[in-house]
């Protein structure tokens, strides 16, 4: 699993130069809504977008086999239907246009998320 934290800004082009000038960091992708700045083997992401809030990625590359297995060991799934541009929510994953996730809530009820791109 790739560790990715999600971090939200109020100026998205200020927050990129800084973690890219000033921290030196490589920026791997950049858009309107959201930048990804590479840390070694992990990424930061940045998110302008009001629903998006602070947490916790994991890529993955199989994401079924992962939430199956989560699940064997007691994790609930919840939808992500309520976040924009959610297509369908169907055994733990929710898709999205650009990929597909699973959200689920460690002991304490803070929110995590397996990640798989179709990139």
């Amino acid at each position: 699993m790739k560790l990715i934290v999600d971090v939200q800004v109020i100026d998205l082009a200020r927050a990129v130069r800084f973690y890219t000038e000033v921290l030196g960091l490589v920026c791997r992708h950049h858009d309107e809504v959201w930048a990804a700045i590479v840390v070694g083997d992990a990424e930061i992401h940045l998110y302008t977008d009001g629903g998006v809030r602070e947490g916790v990625e994991f890529y993955v590359d199989d994401l079924g086999a992962r939430v199956a297995e989560l699940a064997s060991r007691g994790v609930s799934f919840v939808s992500g239907m309520s976040k924009s541009s959610a297509i369908e929510y169907a055994d733990g994953i929710t898709t999205f246009p650009w990929g597909r996730m699973a959200f689920f809530h460690d002991s304490e009820g803070n929110e995590l998320v397996l990640v798989k791109d179709f990139a």
